[in-house]
């Protein structure tokens, strides 16, 4: 028989507390070893994910993915942590765009998950992690789906165009930078979704397996993952469709020039023949 996982109480068995949290997003995947390094004098209470106690009663919860979520943290303490998180080699840019907030209420008769609103029967680290995760993802989302849509913006004239005149109306230049900004996106969105996993806290409790399912459903992430990779479908395609017009925009252009460049043989022939006759006749 399989004994069950051990859990790691973060307040008193019994013990009621409400929890403010504040979920922001770092723009890239931030470097955890790293950040420890610079930080030692932050109190490492998990390494994987990295969940921090900076302050007696408050957590700081960091993924890699940039999702960061603070567990009844001061705002000068809020604040602290951003700086050093701007602070490391990678120069992360906050996203304030994408932040959100969440009420966790620990002692009640069940966990449960209601729509801005988590009740949670203890506090256990394990169910900060899956509780901090979710909305993370969330924020993450948040930014990804930003992204994608200004893209897609981007995009869209240009469709409209070609649907209406049947040719591209752009430079070749213009062409290739909403391409690029759009291949940028898709690859940042795609390294990072790549991160999106369950927590392995679930493989071992049925428990914390249903209230990460209940999170998951509640923050619509896998609705909103796939409507990100549809998005991202349409905009590789897009982008190959843009490519292959230029391309050929680009051979029409090179037949006319050797076409150009034949006819001005021709009439520089035609020419000297004709000043050659016009000599010998004087």
């Amino acid at each position: 028989m399989t004994p069950p996982p051990r859990t790691h109480l973060l307040l008193s068995d019994g013990e009621s507390r409400d929890f403010m949290l504040q979920a922001d997003y770092f723009d890239g995947q931030i470097d955890l070893k790293a950040f420890c390094a610079a930080h030692p004098h932050h109190p490492i209470i998990r390494t994987n994910p990295l969940v921090l106690e900076p302050q007696k009663g408050s957590f700081v919860f960091l993924s890699r993915f940039g999702g960061i979520v603070f567990w009844n943290c001061p705002d000068p303490l809020v604040r602290q942590i951003h700086e050093e998180l701007r602070c490391l080699p990678m120069h992360h840019m906050l996203e304030e765009q994408a932040r959100d907030f969440l009420t966790v209420k620990v002692g009640a008769l069940e966990d449960s998950v209601g729509f801005s609103e988590v009740r949670l029967r203890e506090f256990t680290l394990e169910k900060l992690g899956i509780v901090s995760l979710a909305l993370a993802q969330s924020v993450a989302l948040d930014h990804f789906e930003d992204a994608v849509s200004r893209v897609m913006a981007r995009f869209q004239p240009v469709v409209a165009t070609l649907a209406r005149d049947g040719r591209l109306t752009l430079s070749h230049r213009e062409v290739l930078r909403i391409v690029g900004f759009a291949m940028e996106v898709r690859a940042a969105v795609l390294n990072s979704l790549t991160l999106f996993d369950d927590p392995p806290e679930t493989w071992e409790s049925e428990a914390l397996a249903h209230l990460d399912s209940a999170l998951f459903d509640q923050f619509d992430l896998d609705e909103r993952l796939s409507a990100i990779r549809e998005k991202l479908a349409y905009l590789q395609d897009a982008g190959a469709t843009l490519l292959g017009l230029l391309d050929t925009r680009k051979g029409r252009r090179l037949e006319w020039a050797v076409i150009l460049l034949i006819l001005a043989e021709i009439v520089l022939f035609i020419w000297k023949d004709l000043l050659a006759a016009v000599a010998k006749f004087l």
